[in-house]
């Protein structure tokens, strides 16, 4: 009788799993999603995967994406690459070709011993760099690194920390119950599958959410009409401050321009520079020099700021009344780094034809104009120190 009990539940099982690939193999196939993040990495927490091919695709943009052997977005025309880039979805390129990003138009104004590797990913923020320096930093071997920092970076570094331990202040990977129970192969490809994702998404929706694809197949992108910059700003209005809006728009990352004496934000502005200085201890110990980029939110340069509220339209005003300026500006001053603050380099470059008008992200212009920026500031740099 137990052996008659034990082979139906067996048979029932192999039916299931049987029944689960098939699922699974029928939803591939009409699947348009490209899966470029890893869900979960040992090392890494997250990265991109290598030699993976997408589009992206807006009204704004339709371009092609591919990673190199590193899960890096960039064409390697070099073996050795002496400065490194760590940052977010801008170094990453969103919305633009490769050959389009800041990185490449530099790289192109620089001669080989200048070259600059490209590691951007989009999501990114100190507390992931730092988890991901330490596999670079012996990997590459770089001589400078620069961090690339947004505005967001304040609310994600919160929204990290769930995936993170913390081993006396230092960020590590914390490994999900499930990896741990079935291994990160086996995670990876649950969470991966068109099954989870397409489940992942149904419960979104049922919330009144929306779960958007980042990454499309090649060949499966929506139909969609790109319009021109111009267009664009017909279609979705001219740079203009986000006002009262500033605590609903972008989910509120940018609040913190309008409460920065709330705890919340204090403690976040805290914590990058608790993560700067891991970053620059790490990097000082390896005598490897370190550089900031920064990048503010395209509404800083509205009239009247990103609150709309400002009379004195100085750049050094604006830049007063920015407490993420102001807390980068400071680890910068104190440790006497290259800081490389896009507030005032681009102040006087029609910030507006820079940006996307409706995306929040450097255009082909914009990506070319702070290339070549980018550029020049490197070449007064060189040779390192």
């Amino acid at each position: 009788m137990k052996n008659k009990i034990a082979r139906k539940i067996t048979t029932y099982l192999v039916l299931s799993l049987v029944y689960l690939i098939l699922t699974e193999v029928i939803l591939s196939a009409f699947d348009p999603e490209q899966v470029f993040v890893k869900s979960y990495d040992d090392q890494m927490l997250f990265t991109m995967y290598p030699n993976k091919k997408g589009i992206v695709i807006s009204e704004e943009y339709k371009v092609s994406v591919q990673t190199n052997e590193f899960g890096g977005r960039q064409n390697l025309a070099f073996e050795n690459y002496p400065i490194l880039l760590m940052g977010d979805s801008f170094s990453e390129g969103w919305g633009v070709e490769e050959s389009e990003t800041f990185t490449s138009v530099a790289n192109k104004l620089l001669s080989e011993e200048m070259q600059i590797r490209n590691m951007g990913v989009h999501g990114s923020c100190p507390s992931l760099m730092y988890i991901h320096l330490q596999k670079y930093i012996t990997l590459f071997k770089p001589k400078k690194v620069f961090l690339q920092l947004f505005d967001n970076d304040l609310d994600d570094i919160e929204k990290f920390e769930p995936f993170m331990n913390l081993h006396e202040g230092r960020p590590s990977p914390k490994k999900p119950v499930f990896a741990r129970m079935a291994g990160t192969y086996l995670y990876n490809q649950v969470k991966e599958s068109s099954i989870f994702r397409l489940l992942k998404r149904a419960t979104k929706f049922i919330k009144g959410g929306v779960e958007p694809i980042l990454y499309f197949k090649e060949g499966r992108e929506p139909k969609i009409s790109q319009l021109s910059h111009q267009e664009s700003l017909v279609k979705y209005g001219t740079l203009l401050p986000l006002g009262e809006e500033i605590s609903k728009k972008y989910n509120g990352q940018f609040e913190f321009y309008l409460k920065p004496s709330e705890k919340q934000w204090k403690t976040r502005l805290e914590k990058e520079l608790h993560y700067l200085n891991l970053i620059y201890n790490l990097l000082k110990d390896q005598q490897i020099e370190l550089g900031i980029i920064y990048i503010p939110a395209k509404e800083f340069f509205a009239k009247g700021g990103i609150l709309g509220l400002e009379k004195n339209q100085s750049i050094k005003n604006l830049e007063s009344i920015n407490p993420h300026f102001q807390n980068i500006t400071k680890f910068c001053d104190t440790n006497k780094i290259s800081c490389l603050n896009t507030t005032s380099l681009l102040w006087d470059k029609k910030p507006e034809d820079l940006y996307f008008p409706y995306d929040a992200h450097w255009n082909r212009k914009g990506h070319e104009t702070f290339g070549k920026i980018f550029a020049l500031e490197i070449q007064k740099s060189f040779p390192l120190k």
